[in-house]
């Protein structure tokens, strides 16, 4: 048994229904196939706590003007096109109006006025909707989607895209069963997510594999911010709240039992800290948590309390999101033909940092643009030769001990490397510092590449490895660049 599409979508979260609805429209008559590793609400994006959903909603021209400025003053360290963030603002009414219309009303205040919300990144002003039923979201997309002529294959994985040096559309996928199918497509349009799920602590939501940084390096594709994830500190099952009322009161129980208080230079950072729940990257209040990371245990969490609690607060921290992916042009075209790339495949929308409910707004606006870019582009393109499915012997995995989380959690946590790191411990030395950082970088990434030359080690991992390496590429290029700006100049 193969697959033939004309548009392959990978990946049924927001971005993939809405790429798969926007190219049955727009190339009526082309077969429109996404597969759905599993049923139901899939993607990052249907996670969301309480079943609720946060996504940007600018009213008029002077939000979009503010949000505009401040997506762009908190890209950095990472990189963000102005003209794509523009897009995303410019378009995301008429994609929300799509929404409605479709079923899926945003969440509505006294007088039937949409309810808005203050956004992660960007508190002073109420610029976010709510998508108050997730659930009934993705019943509702699929339900146009299928309308529309899409064929949504569930339980259906994406394994391989330019299978032997092929194009794109030269593609393997698994069944249900973990059978191995070939795939030729026209257009793919990758949606399967971002590399949160490469980490052992994740909330990243179900059907997440980590594979999309992996499946568009290995086609050539070029990417960028990959090593930005947004990373948030967990309490049991809900984001820990910081409380600037009681910052003099946090403290973390040693692992000598001795509580230690949160240092008063810290203490400043814990309001603007209780603005976002991710953690920011190359801002100030990131020495909170790299003071929080730096005082983990070896089970992984961060034992804190307010003065006066007796029992401590378990906090882990959780990767939840994907800031990095492809880097694509407004129509969601990645830098190879026949690649299209949304969702948290794809970047450029935004930088190191992200303003909250910014990626459901990106997945609508280029899910829909990419979509239609991957129809048109289909109507011209031929069919590719049908890839070669591996024998049984090279697709059974044998549960090959790769251990690629623990990995992760152990390299690529944010603030190692990282300045935020160095401005909580300043002058750190030792296994924590930089040099010894970059030296045990260097080798992991160096595994890495060992592991990808090992036959035994099947299509889905062989594609987690490579998101994994192209993660610490990205962190280990920064640790580089960190070092040389500290460095202190050559004697005369």
């Amino acid at each position: 048994m193969s697959l033939e599409a004309d548009v392959l979508v990978a990946g049924a979260g927001f971005a993939g229904l809405r790429a798969a609805m926007a190219a049955a429209v727009a190339g009526r008559g082309l077969r429109v196939i996404v597969l759905a590793p599993h049923e139901g609400p899939g993607g990052s994006s249907f996670a969301g706590h309480a079943g609720s959903l946060g996504v940007l909603a600018p009213a008029d021209d002077e939000e979009r003007d503010a949000i505009l400025e401040r997506a762009l003053s908190i890209a950095h360290p990472g990189t963000a096109d102005p003209a794509l963030v523009r897009l995303l603002l410019e378009q995301g009414e008429p994609r929300l109006r799509e929404l409605e219309q479709w079923g899926v009303p945003l969440a509505t205040g006294p007088g039937g006025a949409r309810l808005r919300r203050s956004a992660c990144f960007f508190p002073e002003m109420a610029v976010a909707g709510v998508i108050p039923d997730c659930a009934a979201a993705h019943a509702a997309m699929l339900r146009v989607a299928l309308a529309a002529g899409v064929e949504v294959l569930s339980g259906f994985t994406l394994a391989a895209l330019g299978v032997e040096g092929g194009p794109p559309g030269s593609a393997l996928c698994l069944d249900r069963a973990g059978n191995v199918l070939p795939v030729r497509a026209r257009s793919v349009v990758l949606a399967v997510g971002g590399p949160a799920a490469l980490f052992v602590n994740d909330v990243s939501g179900a059907g997440q594999t980590g594979t999309g940084l992996g499946f568009a390096r290995g086609c050539g594709a070029r990417t960028g911010n990959a090593s930005f994830l947004q990373f948030l500190w967990y309490e049991g099952g809900q984001p820990f709240p910081f409380l600037p009322e009681r910052a003099h009161e946090l403290e973390v129980a040693g692992l000598d039992g001795v509580p230690a208080a949160l240092p008063r230079e810290l203490r400043p950072h814990v309001a603007s800290r209780a603005t976002h729940a991710p953690w920011g990257w190359g801002m100030p209040d990131a020495a909170l948590d790299a003071w929080l990371l730096a005082r983990m245990t070896p089970a992984g969490v961060v034992p804190v309390r307010y003065h006066g609690e007796r029992e401590p607060r378990l906090l882990s921290l959780m990767a939840q999101a994907g800031n990095g992916g492809a880097l694509i042009d407004a129509d969601g075209r990645t830098s190879v033909a026949g690649l299209f790339a949304c969702g948290e495949c794809a970047t450029g929308m935004h930088g190191a940092n992200r303003i909250g409910g910014a990626m459901v707004l990106a997945a609508h606006v280029f899910g829909h643009r990419a979509g239609i870019a991957a129809a048109l582009h289909a109507h011209s393109a031929l069919l590719p030769p049908p890839p070669t499915a591996p024998d049984a012997a090279e697709r059974q995995s044998a549960h090959h001990p790769l251990r690629l989380r623990e990995a992760m959690q152990r390299h690529c946590l944010p603030g190692m490397p990282g300045e935020a790191l160095q401005a909580a411990r300043p002058g750190a030395v030792g296994p924590a510092g930089p040099e010894r950082q970059q030296q045990d970088l260097e080798l992991f990434t160096e595994r890495l590449k060992a592991l990808l030359l090992l036959p035994a080690v099947d299509m889905l991992d062989r594609a987690r490895v490579l998101s994994c390496l192209t993660v610490a590429e990205h962190r280990l290029r920064r640790l580089r660049a960190e070092r040389e700006a500290v460095s202190p100049a050559p004697a005369a």
